[in-house]
């Protein structure tokens, strides 16, 4: 078990290393003061399959409260997350998505059409790290599923769908409750 999550360690930073070339883009200062309201949705776009994680889904109640790096997989190369900071705490997950570009304004836990008639409080706005990265907070529910999320292009001014897995394979086996 150790060997493997050495393994896996070694598999995701090659990983996160991968990407550290990659042109940086102009760093927006502020959030949109509004989110966007009733759009058309694009056709999704193409996105090369994922592979379906073979791992359990893992509840807050599961875990330690504390804050944990873990790795997040998505749908789309156009939404691509360089960082994800797990924080458990009370019976509750959440995590602070840091995305590799400024192209997206608003996340949404649903669908594109979803999110274009959902409430202006229900789209998450991003902030900006100490970088000037861009940094959604989102809940989690469970670890290991496929989630719906839909993300708002500031070019296109649309809403993309997107599937994303909050992997739990990083998590320090101390991390994990007894029994």
């Amino acid at each position: 078990m150790m060997n493997m999550m050495k393994l896996l360690t070694v598999l995701a930073l090659t990983l996160l290393l991968c990407g550290c070339g990659a042109k940086a883009e102009p760093v927006q200062t502020t959030a949109p003061t509004t989110a966007p309201t009733a759009q058309s949705v694009p056709p999704t776009e193409e996105t090369p399959a994922q592979t379906e994680p073979a791992m359990q889904p893992v509840l807050a109640r599961q875990l330690r409260d504390g804050t944990y790096e873990i790795t997040v997989d998505s749908s789309s190369s156009m939404f691509r997350i360089v960082k994800c900071v797990l924080t458990v705490e009370n019976g509750t997950m959440t995590a602070d998505m840091t995305m590799s570009g400024q192209g997206y304004g608003f996340v949404f836990l649903g669908t594109g059409e979803e999110a274009a008639q959902a409430a202006e409080g229900e789209k998450i706005p991003f902030t900006l790290d100490a970088e000037g990265a861009k940094v959604f907070p989102v809940p989690v529910t469970a670890l290991n599923e496929k989630i719906n999320c839909a993300a708002w292009s500031l070019k296109k001014e649309t809403w993309y769908d997107r599937e994303l897995v909050f992997r739990s394979d990083l998590l320090p086996q101390e991390a994990f409750l007894e029994g």
